[in-house]
């Protein structure tokens, strides 16, 4: 089959009924574990927040300000599935534009970006996102399923963190 043959019989319809929920589904042990592990790293290598910091993550809601920690990386890692990064790639999340990611109390900052404050508030409006959903599969099931609906950009989760983190 040609690129243009297969192109062409996408879905949308059928990629936001039944089916994108049922490959989120299907995904989620392997990102959740990929997460669990990347967290736990961060959490163990990781610093805590500076005074400034403290005080932007209990301006966005975080509720335990003690418990993160930031680590400072070369590229912003994602799980090892080649599929995965295609499809976050599709719907605007491409690693290579990436400046930060937040798991829990965990937070990943591109090393040319760390000194940017927009982006660790951003990172911290996440953070008290992960609070209010109370696990850390339930989040990223739920930011994943709105990144994959309405794009990267127009997720409602992904407002809310560009809106706090600009004020």
């Amino acid at each position: 089959m040609s690129d243009g043959a297969a192109e062409s019989s996408w879905s949308p319809g059928l990629w936001r009924g039944w089916l994108l929920p049922l490959t989120v589904n299907l995904a989620m042990p392997w990102i959740a574990l990929w997460a669990w592990r990347t967290e736990r790293r961060t959490l163990h290598l990781g610093r805590p927040l500076f005074t400034s910091e403290w005080a932007a993550a209990v301006r966005v809601g975080v509720r335990y300000p003690e418990k993160v920690r930031v680590l400072a990386v070369e590229e912003i890692p994602m799980p090892g599935m080649v599929w995965m990064h295609r499809l976050a790639a599709r719907f605007g999340f491409d690693r290579r534009h990436v400046g930060g990611m937040c798991l829990r109390h965990a937070i990943l900052l591109r090393r040319d970006l760390a000194a940017q404050p927009v982006i660790m508030a951003h990172e911290l409006v996440h953070t008290s996102q992960f609070e209010r959903h109370g696990s850390l599969a339930g989040f990223l099931r739920a930011y994943l399923l709105q990144c994959l609906r309405e794009g990267y950009a127009n997720a409602p989760l992904e407002i809310e963190a560009v809106m706090k983190s600009q004020r």
